[in-house]
This record gives C-alpha cells, sequence and structure tokens, in this order.
C-alpha cells in the first residue's frame, strides 16, 4: 500500500470518527438547546401566559430549531425532498403501517405515560426528532458508513447506527417516566428506528418517518 493509499484510508477512518462525535454531541445538545434559548426569554412570564402545556410546545418548536437549520444547509443527503417512491409505495406504506398497528395494540396494556400531554407530542416533537435523526444523522452517517451491512443484508449501515443513536436519545427520560416503560420505550426505539429508517433507505425522504412518528405518538398522546 502506497503513501497516498495509506493517507486515504487514515482520512475515511477520522471522517467516521469525527461523524459519530458529532453524532453523540448531537444528540446530548438537543436536550440543551432549548433550555439555552430560555436563558434570553422571559421564561416565568411565557410560562404564566402559555401554561404548562403551551409551555411545553415552545419548548419542542425550539428544539426543532437547530435540526432545521442542518438539514436546510445539506437538504438532498438531509433527505427535505419528496424522494423515489416509484414502485416502492406499497412497500414504504407497508413499513410505515406495522409500528401503528403495533402501537394500537400494544400501547394500552402499558401505564400510557403520554396519554393526555400537550398537543406538541404528536403534533411537533417528532418533526423536531425526524429532523435531526432521519434526517440530518442519517445523511451524515450515511456519508461517513456508505454502503450496507453486507451481501446479503442490503440495509445501509447508516440504519442500524441512526437508530442506535435514536434509543440513547431516550436515556434521560428515566428521570421523569417510570423505569420499566422506560426500558421498553428503549427497546422499541431501536428496533421501531431500523424498521421505519429502512423507508428512509428506499425513498431517500424523510416525509415517511415523520408521517409514522405523528402516528406513533398521536395513539399513544390519545390514549385507550
Amino acid at each position: 500500500m502506497c503513501e497516498q493509499d495509506v493517507q486515504t484510508v487514515s482520512s475515511r477512518a477520522l471522517r467516521k470518527v469525527e461523524a459519530l462525535l458529532l453524532a453523540l454531541v448531537l444528540v446530548a445538545a438537543y436536550h440543551a438547546i432549548p433550555r439555552w434559548f430560555f436563558h434570553f426569554l422571559p421564561t416565568k412570564e411565557l410560562y404564566e401566559r402559555l401554561g404548562g402545556s403551551g409551555f411545553a410546545n415552545l419548548w419542542d418548536l425550539l428544539s426543532a430549531l437547530v435540526p432545521f437549520l442542518l438539514c436546510v444547509s445539506v437538504p438532498s443527503r438531509s433527505g427535505l425532498r419528496i424522494g423515489e417512491w416509484h414502485s416502492r409505495g406499497w412497500q414504504v406504506l407497508g413499513i410505515c403501517a406495522l409500528p401503528v398497528v403495533l402501537t394500537a395494540i400494544i400501547y394500552p396494556f402499558t401505564s400510557q405515560p403520554f396519554r393526555g400531554g400537550n398537543i406538541g407530542i404528536w403534533l411537533i416533537s417528532p418533526i423536531a426528532q425526524d429532523l435531526l435523526f432521519t434526517g440530518y444523522l442519517y445523511g451524515l452517517l450515511d456519508a461517513a458508513f456508505s454502503g450496507p451491512v453486507g451481501k446479503r443484508l442490503r440495509i445501509n449501515r447508516a440504519v442500524f447506527l441512526t437508530a442506535v443513536f435514536f434509543c440513547l436519545w431516550h436515556v434521560p427520560n428515566f428521570a421523569g417516566i417510570p423505569v420499566p416503560y422506560v426500558l421498553f420505550q428503549l427497546v422499541y426505539t431501536l428496533l421501531g428506528g431500523v424498521w421505519v429508517l429502512l423507508a428512509r433507505q428506499l425513498t431517500g425522504s424523510i416525509l415517511p418517518g415523520i408521517a409514522t412518528h405523528m402516528a406513533v405518538n398521536f395513539l399513544a398522546w390519545m390514549g385507550w
């Protein structure tokens, strides 16, 4: 292997490390960004005017700001497009429908911690989260770890990596949600993340992930 080849391999390795570290920083920062914004806003007055639910919705909106700006900086890579649907529509529909059906069946047997919460749980938060994960981070990781896992398993490496980071993003829920439910949540966000990200791989679009996430969260918010 010549010196140029060694440098190329080293550069690729560094890009992978950089992508993983950036993903980890963004996952951690996602929770801190709204808090940073509120340092410059009249927090007490806003809470009194908007109420707890309205304040939570504002928090979700601020959470979406940075992921949105990141996606806009590289829109095609981040899936901000309609995508490729020709001959894949029914396949994508099946991928998106399964988590919704499973949520409708399983969620009534859980503690239902999101039932009757603020409307942003299903209307705003899924968009914010998918802008970061299904959008920007998937594009970032797919560029650094391009290609499928193997010849037989034609699923992109970025699908699994993004799902892991999406799962990690839910770890702070241990602070406010019953432990058994959070453990259940970590499992289904990892497995569900891999499943729904298949639609991102097939279409190149963030839209299937957002629609599925909103539908699942709506069922969790509505309860039974």
